[in-house]
């Protein structure tokens, strides 16, 4: 399985992730809603000031920005889990489980025991991913086509 490194969020990444999330298929399979470049940016500055939403940039193991991941709806001991391969040469590699490996990991150092990931229906490869990993189905929503995953650490 490949490896990868959860860094900051920088902005290097910010534009990155402009480029990425403006991919059809990785729109779709992020569930990213639309936004603007102003919205993105003040998305960016408002990090600092959050404790509910932790983001890393994710480095490949060649030290390449290759996507992002974190932690968001951080409440107590639970948040959500997500991440997103953005330079399609890393698909099907066994980056996607490196990287919420790494997310459980800084979920364990931040006291959280219980992590959900939202997935849209369509992305069987993090399905099948997520699956291997534990995480088990809590529900599904007909009208959204998203499945809810639950892993407890």
């Amino acid at each position: 399985m490949a490896r990868v490194k959860l860094i900051p969020f920088t902005r290097e990444y910010l534009d990155r992730s402009w480029d990425w999330l403006r991919d059809p298929e990785i729109k779709v399979l992020t569930m990213a809603p639309d936004f603007t470049r102003e919205d993105q940016i003040q998305f960016f500055e408002s990090l600092p000031d959050r404790d509910d939403y932790k983001i890393w940039g994710v480095e490949s193991a060649d030290g390449r920005p290759i996507g992002a991941a974190g932690l968001k709806h951080i409440s107590g001991s639970a948040a959500e889990t997500w991440c997103y391969i953005g330079e399609r040469a890393y698909w099907g590699r066994g980056v996607g489980g490196c990287i919420i490996e790494a997310c459980e990991e800084e979920a364990r150092r931040l006291g959280i025991k219980l992590l959900t990931i939202i997935v849209h229906e369509s992305n069987e490869r993090s399905l099948r991913t997520y699956g291997k990993m534990g995480f088990g189905l809590e529900s599904q929503d007909d009208e959204a086509h998203i499945l809810t995953l639950v892993k407890s650490l």
